[in-house]
C-alpha cells in the first residue's frame, strides 16, 4: 500500500473508530448491573426480529455547563427495522447530545444492544473498563440466561457477542460484514502481537481490523494508540493463511483449543496478551 493509500485509509477510519470528534461521557456501575434491554416478545416474527429498536429518557449533567436536561438515549438498535442508527452508531452519531445552553457536545456511552436479525446475530456493548471485565462477562451470562429462558421451545437464541468498548463494537460490525471469524481473527492478532512486541505493546497499542484496505489476497490492520487513539502504522496478514487457520480449527481438537484460547463471551487478543503478561509476572 503507497503512502497515499494510507492517509486517505486513516481518514476513513477515523469516521469509523476514533472518537475525537465527540467529548464521550460513560454511564459507571457501582452497583449490580441493570438490564436496561426490554426484552419482551411480539408473536408472529422470529425471535430477533421482533427486538424492535428501543429508546428510553434519562437526566444527563452537560460536562461543560452541568445544566441538566432529559434526553432520549437508544437502548438497543434493531439494524433491519432502523438502518439509519447503524449509520449513526457508526459515524459517532448515537446517543449524541448537544447542550441547549452552551451548545456543547457529547456522546452517551451507555449499554446498547445491537440487534442484526438477518444475520441472525447480536452484539451487547457494556463501557466498562479494565478492571470491570470479570464483572461484565458474568452480567452478561446473567443477561443471556434471562433470554434464553423466555425462548420458546423451538426456537435459538442468535450467537450473541460481548464488547465493552465502541471501537470494539464497530469492529465487530466490519468483522461479520467481511463473512471472517471472530474467535480466528483475534488468533491472527495474537500471533502478529507475539511477532512484534518491541513496537506493538499490547500495554498501550490496538490492533484493528481494516475492512476498507482489505483485498481478497490481504487482510489488512491498523494500530490505535490506546490512550490518544491515534492510528499510526498497518499490517498485513495474507488471507491464504487465514483461511488455512480456519481450516485447521474446524478440527474438532483444534476447536477446543481455540475455544480454550477464547471462550468468550468476551474475545480480545490484546486482553489474552495482557492476561499471560501479569501471570508471567507474578
Amino acid at each position: 500500500m503507497n503512502a497515499k493509500g494510507i492517509a486517505s485509509s486513516f481518514k476513513l477510519l477515523s469516521i469509523y473508530l476514533n472518537p475525537e470528534m465527540w467529548t464521550s461521557v460513560q454511564f459507571l456501575f457501582s452497583g449490580p448491573m441493570e438490564t436496561v434491554i426490554d426484552l419482551k416478545m411480539e408473536g408472529g416474527v422470529g425471535w430477533a426480529r421482533s427486538l424492535m429498536s428501543q429508546q428510553k429518557a434519562y437526566k444527563i449533567s452537560c460536562p461543560k455547563c452541568d445544566r441538566i436536561a432529559e434526553v432520549m438515549l437508544y437502548e438497543a438498535i434493531n439494524v433491519d427495522t432502523h438502518p439509519q442508527l447503524k449509520d449513526d452508531l457508526m459515524r459517532n452519531r448515537l446517543n449524541a447530545v448537544i447542550c441547549e445552553i452552551c451548545e456543547f457536545s457529547f456522546r452517551i456511552d451507555k449499554p446498547l444492544l445491537y440487534n442484526d436479525p438477518t444475520r441472525n446475530w447480536m452484539v451487547y456493548w457494556l463501557p466498562l473498563s479494565g478492571h470491570d471485565f470479570e464483572r461484565g462477562e458474568a452480567e452478561f451470562r446473567k443477561l443471556l440466561g434471562e433470554m434464553t429462558a423466555m425462548m420458546p421451545n423451538d426456537m435459538h437464541v442468535p450467537e450473541f457477542h460481548l464488547v465493552f468498548t465502541r471501537t470494539e463494537l464497530v469492529e465487530r460490525i466490519f468483522l461479520r460484514e467481511a463473512g471472517l471469524n471472530e474467535r480466528v481473527i483475534e488468533y491472527v492478532k495474537h500471533m502478529i502481537y507475539t511477532k512484534n512486541l518491541k513496537k506493538l505493546n499490547p500495554k498501550d497499542k490496538d490492533l484493528l481490523f481494516n475492512a476498507e484496505d482489505s483485498t481478497p489476497e490481504k487482510l489488512v490492520f491498523v494500530v490505535q494508540d490506546v490512550e490518544s487513539r491515534s492510528l499510526e502504522s498497518i499490517f498485513e496478514y495474507d488471507r491464504s493463511a487465514y483461511k488455512a487457520l480456519c481450516e485447521m480449527f474446524d478440527d474438532d481438537n483444534q476447536t477446543a483449543t481455540l475455544l480454550e484460547l477464547f471462550p468468550g463471551p468476551h474475545l480480545s487478543a490484546r486482553r489474552l496478551f495482557l492476561q499471560e503478561s501479569r501471570v508471567r509476572e507474578l
